[in-house]
């Protein structure tokens, strides 16, 4: 749930960040539906931008879920149910806590993308396609 949540949130950044785009012209909606998608418990809306460019999509990943799941689990979010979409959450115990793992996973996750990208961008690694 993390890394669609988190993408979505590198589509909306990106610019703001930069000032560049920093994806190509199709990837800016798929962005928003995989983010909606993530909270119906959907995560395949991750797939693309891994396709796209695996080297700043999967370590992003890795390191905003990781950091995001392990903060909620230390203090103390336990999730009865083996779902995470949000009609899940009422299962959840500590859903504050819960909610602000996703949060900061998804906002590490986002950074992550928006800098590995504007860097390769930088260096002249990574070609961005516009409409």
């Amino acid at each position: 749930m993390i890394p669609p949540i988190g993408l979505g949130l590198a589509t909306i950044l990106d610019r703001r960040l930069t000032g560049k785009r920093l994806f190509n012209a199709q990837l800016y909606p798929q962005g928003k539906t995989a983010m909606f998608l993530a909270f119906m418990g959907i995560s395949e809306g991750a797939i693309p931008f891994a396709l796209e460019s695996p080297i700043t999509a999967i370590p992003s990943y890795m390191v905003g879920a990781i950091v995001g799941s392990t903060t909620a689990v230390w203090l103390g979010a336990v999730q009865w149910f083996p779902e995470s979409a949000i009609w899940a959450w009422p299962l959840v115990s500590n859903l504050g806590v819960y909610m602000a793992g996703i949060v900061l996973g998804a906002v590490i996750t986002a950074l992550m993308v928006v800098f590995l990208r504007h860097m390769m961008y930088r260096r002249g690694k990574l070609l961005i396609e516009s409409l």
